[in-house]
């Protein structure tokens, strides 16, 4: 059973103000999810997402909402690591939707994601963009608790994102992972690895060269592709903070 009575729910609309900062214009959100007021880099506002609570757990059911106005800038991370505990039976669910106008920047890179054993999570993150927005989207995923030997433990642990432009489905990813029935050690899978990141890029004037260098030089295991505008990167490494490392270097 849940620990909240009813799902969780987060909203937050942001403009860019009439000092050219981005503000929060309206948000509403019930427990345990929370936003603190921003902070930022020149107009850039900096949100972070709080969950003030142990993690997710049995039951748990959390959405999700960004609109991003035109001209808004905002970069969206979270204040810890996303702990998915043991949900037996049962299951965690959140779904995420980030709606960006045109010409709307938004940075979005939340912690890593953190399924310990006999646990359970499906997480559905649905993005519409417009034909100028602007976004750089990352979640990586750890395998477990590994410092205690806790890899690849989890039950079930089911990833999908769908991205829009126009209204038209461009990009989809399903990361569906079962270790009951899937051998995540195969050289096909994870191998000897146990963190991923997967990063989305869609910006007209993204250096895709600078992008490569900086792949060139990373100390994990990455790859870039292109498809329908989007720019795809998928990365394995055995710490967190390497894929972090990475990750910023993509959109600083």
């Amino acid at each position: 059973m849940s620990s909240y009575a009813q799902t969780s729910k987060l909203y937050c609309h942001v403009k860019k103000g009439a000092s050219g900062k981005t503000i929060i214009e309206s948000m509403f959100f019930t427990p345990p999810l929370k936003i603190i007021a921003p902070f930022y880099e020149n107009d850039m506002a900096n949100i972070m997402l709080l969950n003030v609570s142990a993690g997710l757990m049995a039951g748990d059911m959390q959405t999700i909402n960004f609109d991003i106005d035109t001209q808004a800038r905002v970069k969206i991370t979270s204040q810890s690591y996303e702990k998915i505990h043991n949900t037996q039976d049962s299951l965690a669910m959140r779904n995420t939707t980030l709606n960006l106008a045109n010409d709307a920047l938004l940075i979005y890179t939340p912690l890593p994601c953190i399924p310990f054993a006999n646990s359970s999570f499906k997480n559905t993150t649905t993005i519409y963009l417009q034909e100028d927005s602007k976004l750089y989207y990352g979640e990586i995923f750890c395998a477990g608790r590994i410092a205690r030997d806790e890899i690849f433990a989890f039950k079930h642990f089911h990833q999908r994102l769908f991205i829009y432009q126009n209204n038209a489905l461009i990009f989809y990813d399903n990361m569906n992972l079962k270790p009951d029935s899937i051998n995540l050690r195969s050289i096909c899978a994870f191998h000897t690895f146990t963190h991923y990141l997967h990063f989305v890029i869609y910006d007209k004037n993204i250096n895709v060269e600078k992008l490569q260098s900086i792949i060139e030089d990373s100390k994990t295991y990455t790859a870039l592709s292109l498809h329908n505008d989007m720019i795809i990167i998928k990365a394995l490494a055995n710490e967190s903070e390497d894929l972090l490392e990475l990750q910023k270097k993509f959109y600083e």
